[in-house]
């Protein structure tokens, strides 16, 4: 066990903070989602608000297309193949590039989507307060707080990883520092980043 542990310390030594992590990285994925969420949230507003001078049918037929999470779990599904070939094959800027653009864009329709699906808690939360008692008012608010968190997070996740294929274009990015790894963990990599999306996937129905 002291032999692995030391091999492991030794395998991952050339991954430091700084190539990891950066607070930039944060602000530019919330960014993106802001710049995607907010507008969708506000379209949801106007079309509840305005609903009787618009094509209401129509457009919230769109909004419910939106929510659904089908084009996410798809592309992202993509995006962590092609991060688990970019983490085998880490000196190829052709499977780096296509991972990156993937990603954020998933990043960029997971905003959208988180947007309109919670333009339309709140539209339907703030019509339904008058007849709630305040406790489930405050239990349904703290329940879509928790709820708004974990699919930031989640989409954050493809954003972070995203930030990490573009790394191929610096001198030393996180990929360079991949290359160093031997095969067999970059192997086990792939198969953890490239098999078990996949599984999951065909395991919906």
């Amino acid at each position: 066990m002291n032999r692995l542990r030391q091999y492991l310390s030794t395998q991952f030594q050339p991954f430091d903070r700084a190539a990891l992590w950066s607070s930039q990285v944060a602000k530019e994925g919330a960014l993106i989602v802001f710049w995607w969420a907010v507008p969708s949230f506000l379209f949801v507003w106007l079309v509840s608000r305005f609903r009787d001078y618009l094509p209401a049918a129509y457009l919230e037929s769109a909004i419910s297309e939106g929510i659904g999470p089908h084009l996410w779990n798809v592309v992202g599904t993509l995006g962590l193949v092609l991060v688990g070939f970019a983490l085998l094959f880490p000196r190829s800027r052709l499977i780096a590039r296509s991972a990156y653009y993937v990603l954020i864009n998933t990043n960029a329709i997971g905003g959208l989507s988180f947007g309109l699906l919670f333009g339309q808690l709140f539209t339907r939360f703030a019509a339904s307060t008058k007849n709630l008692a305040l406790w489930k008012v405050w239990l349904m608010g703290a329940g879509g707080v928790c709820l708004a968190i974990q699919v930031l997070a989640l989409n954050f996740s493809l954003w972070y990883l995203g930030h990490l294929m573009a790394t191929r274009e610096a001198s030393d990015g996180f990929l360079h520092r991949v290359e160093r790894i031997d095969f067999p963990l970059r192997l086990f990599a792939f198969l953890f980043f490239g098999t078990f999306p996949v599984i999951l996937l065909f395991m919906e129905k």
